[in-house]
């Protein structure tokens, strides 16, 4: 078990500035006869309000409230309270901790409250299933955690264990710097008189519910103790960005597997990937994409992109742009094989007659009508449950504003965005502000809504970020409240 905290699994949302990331990564593992959790957190340096130190020594620092709530049911089993605090710094960066939970064996959930002291409108709040295993078989295999930073460590580090300092992954993704994977699990051992086992361990394509091409894998005999960590090395420098898993299995002399553990993982690779993808010539079959022209797979690559995320979003416009035409069927694909694996086409065909309906819908003089912010956000979180359009306010562009009761891929409740028309031509409509995370956050809607009938004065208010009241101004009650 392991567990990204942002959605992919974390990644694929960009919070904005002023927003608080925080990216968790949990496993459980076993010490003697006792079960308990370990958590990793890393705060996004960037996300983060540094303030100068107390000392005044030019050195910069950050701290944020932690509160961790293991529970089941109703009932409280753990409960933490902390304030982590950065190292000082000249600049922002990440700064980590670890905590770990003496838990039985069971189902639980874990919620977490951040809240930037410097900030305390800067919050988040996590909430995730967490399963401690309870490792009663004669062979077991703990749960499986990904690191980028591995060393040896003689100090008191928190992150240090037998002797490593070891840093988790961010939001569980091998970035470009990273050549080398590390693989983190224990092994526990109830008879050892004659073990003979074998540790294999691979990566292949794909997250742990889809099958999916093996990449690499490699065997290791083990010892014959009863408790035995290891730290496992993958080269993942020539892996084209993606999603992917990583499979650990115990094996017998006879390549039976006795236990497996699955990880996944998205590599973000760009400088690879251009190589990649603009060399590549497989012959694969790709099913129904093999027959569609290059209009059509334009069409699907620039209509897909809404619900494509990191890292193949950057990658995306290069496909679209300067990859040969297979490569833009297998790119294609690829995205929807990830989405739905056993009804690929289906799925496709569905999302596409969707797309075609969006681009009718909010097409503009400029590109398809999925290209505009009202089109793009359609597709991305799906219809609004309500939309209220205002075109006759006096001081204002003509806006409408968008709900969600919730966006399902990050579980937030209660969004909203705000679209205006600032050219009055038909259709034009661009974003304006939201409450979603990953989309503008505009501190000053209000003065670009109103901006034709703001007087000088109001315009040049420093830091001026809303308008004065009047009867003729009810956006902001609009979009609080509607």
């Amino acid at each position: 078990m392991r567990i990204l905290f942002s959605l992919i699994l974390a990644f694929f949302i960009h919070f904005t500035a002023n927003a608080l990331e925080i990216s968790v990564e949990c496993g459980s593992f076993k010490d003697g006869d006792k079960t308990y959790l370990e958590t990793y957190v890393r705060v996004l340096g960037r996300s983060a309000e540094f303030r100068e130190s107390i000392a005044k020594d030019g050195f910069l620092e950050a701290s944020i409230d932690f509160t961790f709530i293991l529970s089941q049911g109703v009932e409280i089993i753990s409960y933490e309270k902390f304030i982590l605090n950065s190292p000082k710094l000249k600049e922002a960066q990440d700064f980590l901790d670890v905590k770990r939970f003496a838990l039985a064996p069971g189902s639980y959930t874990l919620k977490i409250a951040a809240i930037d002291i410097h900030n305390p409108e800067n919050k988040l709040e996590l909430e995730r299933p967490i399963i401690v295993s309870s490792y009663s078989r004669a062979v077991e295999l703990s749960d499986v955690q990904l690191f980028g930073k591995v060393e040896q460590s003689t100090n008191s580090n928190p992150l240090a264990k037998n002797g490593v300092y070891m840093e988790p992954l961010n939001y569980g993704v091998v970035t470009e710097d990273i050549d080398v994977l590390n693989i983190y699990t224990e092994i526990y051992l109830k008879n050892t008189d004659d073990t003979n086992l074998f540790v294999k361990y691979g990566i292949e394509e794909g997250f742990d519910n889809t099958v999916g091409k093996e990449l690499m894998k490699k065997v290791k005999k083990l010892d014959d103790q009863p408790h035995q960590p290891l730290i496992l090395k993958l080269p993942v420098d020539k892996i084209p960005s993606g999603n992917y898993k990583v499979s650990v299995e115990i094996m017998d002399k006879t390549r039976s597997i006795l236990v497996s553990k699955v990880v996944n993982f998205i590599r973000s690779n760009p400088v690879f990937d251009q190589v990649y993808w603009k060399s590549y010539n497989e012959t694969e079959d790709y099913s129904f994409m093999n027959d569609m022209t290059e209009g059509e797979v334009d069409y699907g690559l620039r209509a897909t992109s809404p619900v494509v995320f990191e890292p193949k979003k950057s990658l995306l416009d290069y496909i679209i742009k300067d990859a040969p035409l297979r490569a833009k069927k297998k790119f294609l694909f690829s995205i929807w094989k990830d989405k739905e694996p056993r009804n690929t086409e289906h799925h496709y065909q569905q999302y596409l007659t969707i797309a075609k309906a969006v681009d009718l819908e909010y097409n503009s003089n400029v590109g398809y009508g999925f290209e505009t912010d009202r089109g793009y956000i359609f597709l991305r979180y799906g219809k609004p449950n309500s939309v209220l359009t205002i075109d006759q306010e006096p001081d204002a562009y003509p806006y409408e504003i968008w709900y969600y009761n919730q966006i399902e891929e990050s579980t937030q409740t209660n969004v909203r965005f705000i679209y205006f028309n600032k050219s009055l031509v038909a259709k034009d409509y661009n974003l304006l502000h939201s409450t979603c995370r990953g989309e503008i956050q505009n501190p000053a809607w209000e003065v670009e809504l109103y901006g034709r009938g703001l007087d000088v004065q109001e315009v040049n208010k420093i830091d001026a970020v809303q308008t004065g009241d009047g009867w003729n101004r009810r956006a902001k009650q609009y979009f609080n409240e509607y």
